[in-house]
């Protein structure tokens, strides 16, 4: 509630109404009656935080910050207005800020498990998995016995391979709800990755029986029984995810090799398909450089000192090397010259696609989108292993310095190639794959879903490029 206890019966009741109204997401008249009220009674803060609510699921999120920024003003005691201005942070994904404004709000407000819970999805995020196992553990000292967030926990744990732990945990949220399906889907990964895919499958039957739109858990099902051996049922599985729940990355990535097990060989023109979707664009230098290789220069120095870096992080595909955090979660140069750069082409992809119905890629094209970006530092003999972007909906990699040792011709060290899937999949058939060699300034646009790696190499002179994923936030008519 709000710090402004003295209001009049008819403003309590006003308010009620515009809360009812957003509950029934009848979001276009609690916006004419929040501000009709705001009109009479300018300083509401708790009229202002709703306000700033239906703004920012509209996409107004100018006009909502001054709104949430004045309501904390009034109201420094009030919960709304701090939950609200969060997530305007979030959607304008200004991560760091969000991180500061939650960690400030978990200290005014300890005995609310809202802003630990969000802080801990913020360091999940980021891939700060103890982190977030901290703050996931605060907000069950309030709540011991919430389902949601006991799930959250085991994930987290379940990413730092405790998996005896993170089983235990899943079961205790299945406990306490026998319906949550996100338990029995998570404990499906757990069992999974112990080698159990009996259990794992078991799991997953029951996570997509209670909740038929779980997409995750449904085409986890399918891997599952792909590596079971049942490659027939798995690309059916796949290919009614696909039908169900639209281009789902991972049903997308898997459903060639499924047929292509079941069959004993690729179809046929997957080399072609998979031609068509890999585009080589060369950038355009920002703005306040002369050229691609003077950006570069910068870039690579700023990579290097990047102080996110971490080697061979878990859960990633890198080897041999070192992989930045997120790089616009803390806006600065040279990204930001980067991002910008990077846009412009994208757009200019974007405008190019003949959209083709039903396709998974070319099926839809993105009117508006977020990126998420990272730099990756191989050394000697560095790699990744096959992996694909099941966050992306379009990824790609921009190469800012290559060693010198790099192959050329039939020597192909350091190249990046399609079309493998990962290591520890038995294939039956062999794979068709395709193989670039990288250029410093140049970048490949691909669909998050296409397996890719890169090939290790040779040299005492780092290969650095960044990476980066599209993720839509609206589609174009």
């Amino acid at each position: 509630m709000s710090d402004q206890t003295q209001m009049p019966v008819n403003i309590v009741e006003r308010r009620k109404e515009i809360l009812g109204l957003i509950q029934a997401n009848k979001r276009g008249q609690a916006e004419a009656k929040a501000r009709a009220l705001l009109s009479d009674h300018a300083d509401d803060a708790e009229t202002m935080s709703m306000l700033a609510a239906v703004l920012i699921d509209r996409g107004a999120q100018g006009e909502a910050e001054p709104l949430l920024r004045r309501a904390l003003e009034l109201a420094p005691h009030s919960p709304v207005p701090w939950v609200n201005l969060g997530r305007l942070l979030q959607a304008r994904q200004l991560w760091a800020e969000a991180e500061e404004h939650y960690s400030r709000a978990a200290a005014s407000f300890p005995r609310n498990p809202v802003f630990q819970l969000t802080l801990g999805q913020i360091a999940q995020r980021a891939g700060h998995f103890a982190r977030a196992e901290e703050c996931f553990r605060r907000a069950l000292e309030a709540e011991p016995n919430n389902p949601a967030t006991l799930t959250l926990l085991g994930m987290v744990v379940f990413r730092q391979d405790r998996l005896d732990e993170a089983a235990e945990i899943f079961r205790k949220s299945i406990t306490v709800d026998p319906k949550f399906a996100a338990a029995y889907g998570n404990l499906g990964n757990v069992e999974q990755k112990r080698g159990d895919l009996a259990a794992a499958e078991a799991a997953y039957e029951k996570a997509s029986t209670l909740d038929p739109k779980d997409g995750l858990s449904y085409v986890s099902l399918g891997m599952v029984k792909l590596r079971r051996g049942d490659a027939r049922e798995a690309a059916e599985i796949f290919d009614r995810a696909l039908a169900r729940f639209g281009p789902e990355r991972r049903a997308a990535a898997w459903f060639p090799f499924a047929r292509a097990q079941e069959l004993g060989q690729m179809p046929a023109g997957s080399r072609a398909e998979m031609a068509r979707m890999i585009t080589r664009v060369t950038l355009t230098p920002p703005e306040g450089y002369t050229s691609l290789a003077e950006f570069n220069k910068v870039l690579a120095d700023a990579l290097r000192a990047d102080p996110t870096a971490i080697w061979e992080p878990v859960g990633k595909a890198t080897r041999k090397g070192g992989q930045t955090g997120l790089l616009l979660d803390n806006p600065r140069e040279p990204f930001l010259a980067f991002e910008r750069m990077l846009r412009a082409a994208i757009d200019k992809h974007f405008d190019a696609i003949k959209r083709e119905k039903y396709h998974p890629f070319f099926g839809m094209v993105p009117e508006t989108y977020t990126l998420d970006m990272w730099g990756t530092l191989l050394s000697e003999g560095g790699h990744q292993h096959s992996h694909i972007h099941t966050g992306g909906w379009m990824s790609g990699a921009y190469y800012v310095a290559l060693p010198p040792t790099m192959g050329t011709g039939e020597a192909r060290d350091g190249w990046i190639e399609f079309g493998n899937p990962p290591p520890e999949f038995d294939a039956t058939f062999e794979p068709q794959t395709l193989i670039f060699e990288p250029r410093e300034g140049d970048a490949f646009f691909f669909p998050s879903y296409l397996f890719h790696r890169t090939l290790p190499f040779s040299g005492e002179v780092q290969r650095i490029s960044l990476a980066f994923d599209v993720k839509p936030t609206s589609w174009r008519k």
